[in-house]
């Protein structure tokens, strides 16, 4: 192998001689830089920037002052494995053997042969070449090593550490003191992601200044939290380094701070004149589990061996604080799903125990006069629902039903369904208890739908609330219902597989217009005859292609045979179930039946 591009210094006080030395290195793609005496090569390997290969030098120029320019090539920490060739006389041959044996690789005869000065120098720059190599080699797989090491001896233990810390705080500085240990990092900061797009300043620490935020200390960092996005243009801040770090989700190592480019660190350097510090190291790495949560910061990487003296964070550095803080975003990630957990558990213990509260304002059992059959089927779309029914006697014998639709789903729902259903019973009761026999049972409709009407608006406006409702008044002994109808699904009449009338709203929903006007309407149940109120749950259950259930559907299934008002609501939720093709139903569905028996009438 030949090597193609080498530099090349040639020291010797003949300049014919050099000249016709580089010459041919240079055609051969060398590039060769000549000196005339030892200062001037010690000045050119000092101040050139790209380092040299190979240096040819004349040989009393090594022997001159007692080997002064040998000794200190060998002693300076940059030039004392450069590869040197001795170039000498024939009459020096004692002289080459001491400069041999004071470390100079090989030695070359004026006049020499060009081709064999050429393969004697690349010879020596291969050896130069995999020496190099095995170094690097070497130190790699030392690294490596060492990073298998603190992993299984560190990292590891550290992350089963981490793992059984239950307070926050210790865990939170356990992360930064082991992170800033394990790098001999002089300030280290984490920083935490927030729900408004904030990293904030969740632990600070400076050895040096005695400084130390977070954590247990107990003291808030006294530092503004950096905005992930720009507040006037939306855009991502590229502008902070740990900013930066969050949206590329990838470390970034700085060797010197104030040489930087691309980054804002006016803060830094506010904190450095406001403290008499100077922030030169910088390693950033980002906290990411399925996504950034935080970023630790670390800054001033001091030198194991020289005390005071900052170095650039290494690749070892950052592979093991990488590996740390892959540990610390696992552990924080798990606790914040144990945390959701547990609120979600607790927040499903009220959700049942919030169900059951809503079951007891349904009535325990259904009355049943005679003469009558009353049947419901109610099923929540989530845990509590905004639906309900009711079915209650009266001081005059009749019987006050009711099927209501509150907007909204859940909790909320959930409270203005109990509200409004405790408003109605009450209101009803007082009413047929202060008038007695002359109850009016369409004023009465009137009347409390009116006070629930004005009751919702003057005290629960802001909340936005509103509930659809059939409410009516049920004469057993000759089937006359009074009712009323505010915005509701209009409720069904039907016998002998025909639907006979719907009854249609006679004002609006309840708890959106002040001072409505609402009126009633009367019907007549027929022997034989069946009613059925129901809410939108019904009707506008969708299935995958997102097709509506629709009165058409329920209209057929009302038309084929039931033995009982029971049977025919069974029919309806096995339709409504087959229709959903097993998705799970959008809305709470609620129904109830009242079928008069006997005969039918020719209608």
């Amino acid at each position: 192998m030949t090597i193609s591009y080498a530099n090349l210094l040639l020291a010797d006080p003949d300049e014919s001689r050099s000249a016709a030395l580089a010459e041919p290195l240079q055609r051969s793609g060398w590039y060769a830089v000549y000196t005339a005496d030892s200062r001037q090569a010690m000045a050119a390997l000092l101040q050139r920037d790209i380092p040299f290969d190979l240096l040819l030098v004349s040989l009393p120029l090594l022997t001159a002052d007692n080997y002064a320019l040998l000794f200190l090539l060998r002693r300076h920490p940059r030039w004392h494995e450069l590869p040197i060739i001795a170039l000498a006389s024939p009459e020096d041959v004692v002289g080459v053997s001491e400069v041999v044996q004071l470390g100079v690789q090989d030695y070359l005869l004026y006049p020499e042969n060009l081709i064999l000065l050429q393969a004697r120098i690349n010879g020596i720059l291969q050896t130069k070449l995999l020496q190099e190599q095995y170094l690097t080699s070497l130190q790699a797989f030392n690294e490596m090593k060492k990073l298998a090491d603190d992993l299984r001896e560190t990292i590891l233990p550290l992350g089963m550490a981490l793992s059984s810390e239950s307070d926050d705080e210790r865990l939170l500085e356990k992360i930064v003191t082991e992170a800033k240990a394990i790098c001999n990092a002089d300030a280290a900061t984490l920083y935490l992601r927030d729900d408004r797009d904030q990293l904030h300043f969740s632990i600070s620490i400076t050895s040096s200044l005695g400084i130390a935020y977070g954590g247990t200390t107990g003291k808030p960092a006294p530092y503004a939290p950096l905005p992930l996005y720009d507040p006037a243009t939306g855009k991502p801040n590229h502008h902070n380094i740990a900013t930066h770090v969050v949206h590329e989700g990838h470390s970034v190592s700085i060797p010197d701070i104030y040489a930087a480019q691309g980054f804002d660190f006016d803060g830094t350097r506010a904190f450095d004149d406001g403290m008499n510090y100077r922030s030169i190291s910088c390693l950033t790495v980002p906290l990411q589990n399925d996504r950034v949560i935080g970023v630790l910061q670390l800054l001033n990487a001091q030198h194991p061996e020289q005390v005071g003296r900052v170095m650039p964070f290494s690749i070892y550095h950052q592979l093991v604080v990488e590996s740390l803080a892959s540990q610390a975003a696992l552990v924080l990630h798990n606790q914040e799903l144990q945390r959701r957990q547990q609120a979600l558990l607790r927040y499903e213990r009220e959700l049942r125990i919030g169900r059951q509260i809503q079951q007891s304002f349904f009535p325990e059992t259904l009355p049943q006069p005679a003469g009558w059959e009353l049947a419901v089927a109610f099923h929540s779309a989530r845990e509590v629902a905004g639906d309900f029914y009711d079915a209650m006697p009266l001081p005059n014998g009749r019987l006050a039903l009711a099927v209501a639709d509150v907007c909204d789903k859940g909790v909320v729902a959930a409270l203005f369904m109990a509200l409004i259903r405790s408003l109605i019973r009450a209101l009803l009761q007082q009413y047929y208890q202060q008038q007695g026999a002359n109850a009016d049972d369409k004023q009465a409709l009137v009347d409390v739908v009116a006070q629930v009407n004005s009751y919702i608006l003057d005290n629960h406006w802001r909340a936005h609330m509103f509930a659809t409702l059939f409410i009516g008044v049920l004469d057993v002994d000759t089937g006359q219902l009074v009712y009323l109808n505010g915005g509701h699904n209009p409720p069904l009449l039907a016998a002998n597989g025909v639907v006979r009338q719907s009854l249609p709203p006679t004002g609006p929903a309840v708890g959106v217009q002040p001072f409505a006007q609402f009126t009633t309407g009367t019907v007549t149940i027929e022997p034989g005859e069946l009613l059925l109120a129901y809410t939108d749950g019904v009707v506008e259950a969708r299935d995958g292609g997102r097709d509506l259930f629709g009165e058409e559907r329920l209209y057929r299934v009302l038309a084929g045979e039931a033995e009982s008002a029971a049977a025919v609501l069974a029919k309806v939720e096995t339709a409504v179930q087959t229709h959903l093709a097993g998705d799970e139903a959008a809305d709470d569905l609620t129904m109830l039946g009242l079928r008069r028996l006997g005969s039918i009438s020719n209608l």
